[in-house]
């Protein structure tokens, strides 16, 4: 009978082991955070082995906070939605809106950009005040803030005419076409788009102001439709700022600037 008796005692005891280290093991393993972007390059693009210096600077981070990361690519419009409506968990590459603060749960910033304007160089173009602005039409992405602000200038009484475009290189082909007259985006990002996509006797008819219309930090967003994005963001955040304080995030930075603009 005693034999019996711990006979049980062992078989329960294993069984509650075996469960604790079932629930702690479920507990420790990485959570997938599903992210949307739009091609960025050379920042966040398809294009290159790690994806670009803001897209391992998340995945960095996410595998310091024990996140998976899941990334799909969209057009910038549709990458927002996504997250918007919380069919992706969040988005990466976004200026801060109090608009989408409603929506989102901002991380820390990531990168921060300069955009400015671009024009077809046998023309002349200087702005300094938005009223310079009046009477030009201008391409902007779908979806980023600077159709707001172009909007913005036209309610003011500032005769700006707004294209909107769905990628980088077609506001760059509609510049090249004199569809619009001034192509505003990321300086870096559409540098490279002629630099890499334009034909060799194309390169040399644009130019862009050297005066930035915005300086301006992007973020990821966290879908605030998704319950557990506000301990997700939080642990991002955590080991985001780990990256910065050991120097990892300045690395990444160095090896992309030896690598693009060291040539």
């Amino acid at each position: 009978m005693e034999a019996k008796r711990c006979s049980v005692i062992m078989r329960w005891a294993w069984y509650c082991l075996f469960t604790t280290l079932f629930f702690i093991s479920v507990s420790i393993q990485a959570q997938t955070l599903r992210l949307t972007s739009g091609e960025y390059a050379p920042f966040i693009t398809q294009t290159m082995p790690d994806g670009g210096p803001i897209t391992e600077i998340v995945m960095q981070a996410a595998q310091e906070a024990n996140i998976e990361i899941s990334l799909g690519y969209f057009p910038w419009h549709q990458s927002m939605n996504l997250a918007q409506t919380g069919e992706w968990d969040g988005t990466i590459g976004w200026a801060y809106t109090q608009e989408r603060a409603n929506d989102f749960i901002y991380s820390d910033p990531i990168y921060t950009e300069s955009v400015g304007f671009f024009y077809l160089a046998e023309r002349e173009f200087d702005w300094q005040s938005p009223q310079d602005l009046d009477g030009f039409a201008i391409g902007v992405t779908k979806g980023f803030i600077d159709v707001k602000r172009l909007t913005e200038m036209q309610k003011s009484g500032i005769d700006v005419k707004i294209q909107t475009f769905l990628d980088e290189k077609s506001k760059i082909d509609a510049l090249l076409a004199q569809q619009i007259d001034l192509a505003l985006g990321n300086i870096d990002v559409l540098k490279r788009v002629i630099a890499q996509e334009m034909a060799p006797n194309q390169k040399q008819k644009f130019a862009h102001h050297p005066r930035p219309i915005r300086i301006t930090p992007l973020y990821i967003l966290f879908s605030r439709q998704i319950k557990q994005n506000y301990d997700q963001a939080e642990r991002f955040n955590k080991a985001l700022r780990r990256l910065k304080a050991d120097g990892r995030y300045q690395m990444i930075w160095s090896h992309f600037r030896q690598a693009h603009y060291n040539d």
